[in-house]
């Protein structure tokens, strides 16, 4: 694959889900491994077995042989308190501290260690997904090494309780909840997100020079801009649940090859700066390589997000005109500010002959009809970037049928999935379902977008069979 500029601390944006840090401690005394605390949150219990284990009341117990040959008995208390981090275990193990992951920047740290100075102090609990009760839920953090500005989402339950709340109100935090949002803020943006020091694994591949200059990187970020999103939901908010904003600015800005983007809280943008330069880098070069007049070529990006390849490719100058789709409302708005700021407004929402279109709609939905528009004289190519779920059948559908589309990109975040399931049905032989003739694969690039991960982005290349080749690979065999 085409290696990432950064294998180390590469992440732009990361997402700390609220619970409980869990440590362990020896107990002090026999009395204490009777004790359980008011809150109950610490429940000691001296147990028979040689070793057990009971998760819900905390216990650690294990049967140790001295120097003396005597059985000595020994209780691990494990004790709980309120953090944010990941769930490296699942919830049963608690939340951990990003520090040692070496795909996390220093600034998410840094902020890692506000939060969880903030929730050692809180009277508000992090929220339990087992019960539905508690409110904070989820931190998400963006951040722009290039322009030194840092967004934070608080995701959180309704302040007067969650889903599971109890019916005696004891978990209502009305009461407290906007003077706790106040000194969030205040601990959030009164400085420079501090930059702590970090212990990495052994075989942790330090290289000195890198290190120094990307800590140089790091240096004068501050927090530009916090939202809260209330959700009473069981899973997660969609991209478009609405959001509160309660400092700064609206919007995160971020500089990206020749172009400058403005990404709203629940907009997709590629998690790996530098690395989503190298692959669109190799998405130009693939639709350099067939616009022969790319003043008068268009470029439909499907699934276009905030327009980042599109604008691109425009910027590039290997395409004249690019019509946008994308399912998600703010990202289409970011992508219409973006145009603008990158020298491309779009006139009118309906005059057909912007330089730039952009349509908030499912793909399945409009796509057919967006052709229908294109002159015939139009040289056309598309180039999609779906979510892991892939294409829907419509919009393959769509694709195959317009023969215009000599030249499809198709960028993968799913390659050994959804990808090989869309490039199937694109090449395969015309049906009912999917006529046209098919596309054939002309050129595969992965790049490795995520290192220290087994994840990649594919770049496959589709173009069109020509009708001489349509009819050598599928003419009927005689008798």
């Amino acid at each position: 694959p085409v290696p990432s500029p950064k294998m180390y601390k590469y992440r732009n944006k990361c997402e700390f889900t609220c619970g409980y840090h869990h440590y362990r401690e020896e107990a002090k005394s026999k009395a204490e491994n009777y004790h359980i605390d008011a809150a109950g949150d610490n429940v000691n219990m001296e147990a028979n077995a040689t070793e057990t284990k009971d998760s819900s009341n905390d216990i650690e117990s294990t049967n140790k042989v001295n120097k003396n040959g005597e059985d000595e008995a020994k209780t691990t208390i494990i004790r709980k308190k309120p953090a944010a981090g990941f769930l490296a275990g699942g919830w049963q193990g608690g939340v951990h501290p990003p520090h040692c992951l070496q795909n996390m920047p220093d600034w998410s740290c840094g902020l890692a260690d506000i939060i969880n100075e903030f929730h050692a102090t809180s009277p508000i609990p992090p929220y339990d997904s087992k019960v539905h009760r508690g409110i904070w839920r989820t931190f998400t953090i963006r951040c722009s090494l290039r322009t030194k500005e840092c967004m934070v989402i608080v995701l959180h339950a309704p302040a007067s309780g969650g889903v599971g709340a109890k019916e005696d109100g004891s978990d209502d935090y009305s009461n407290v909840f906007d003077r706790e949002k106040k000194r969030l803020i205040n601990m959030l943006t009164e400085g420079l997100i501090p930059m702590p020091k970090r212990i990495f694994p052994e075989n942790h591949m330090y290289d000195e020079a890198k290190e120094e200059k990307n800590a140089a990187n790091d240096v004068g970020i501050r927090v530009t801009s916090i939202f809260f999103q209330e959700y009473e939901g069981l899973s997660h908010p969609s991209p478009e649940h609405p959001v509160q904003h309660a400092f700064g600015k609206k919007s995160l800005e971020e500089k990206l090859g020749q172009c400058t983007f403005q990404i709203s809280p629940g907009a997709f943008f590629q998690t790996n700066t530098e690395g989503a330069e190298k692959l669109y880098d190799i998405v130009v070069d693939r639709i350099r390589e067939v616009t022969d007049d790319p003043e008068k070529t268009l470029m439909f990006d499907v699934c276009c997000g905030t327009g980042t390849i599109g604008l691109t490719c425009l910027k590039e100058g290997v395409v004249g005109r690019l019509v946008g789709v994308d399912i998600s409302e703010p990202a289409i708005a970011d992508a219409e500010v973006n145009a603008e700021k990158n020298g491309y407004a779009q006139d009118k929402p309906s005059d057909k002959k912007s330089i730039t279109r952009f349509v908030a709609s499912r793909a399945e939905n409009v796509l057919a009809d967006e052709m229908k528009i294109i002159p015939k004289s139009t040289p056309i190519v598309a180039v999609v970037d779906p979510a892991r779920d892939g294409l829907h059948g419509t919009v393959v559908k769509t694709l195959r049928m317009n023969e215009k589309i000599q030249r499809l990109v198709y960028v993968s975040c799913n390659p050994t999935g959804t990808l090989v399931r869309d490039g199937g049905m694109l090449c395969a032989p015309p049906t009912k379902r999917y006529p046209g003739r098919p596309f054939k694969v002309t050129m595969a690039q992965p790049v490795d977008m995520f290192p220290l991960t087994s994840h990649c982005e594919m770049v496959m290349t589709f173009d069109r069979m020509s009708v001489e080749e349509y009819n050598k690979c599928h003419s009927k065999k005689d008798g």
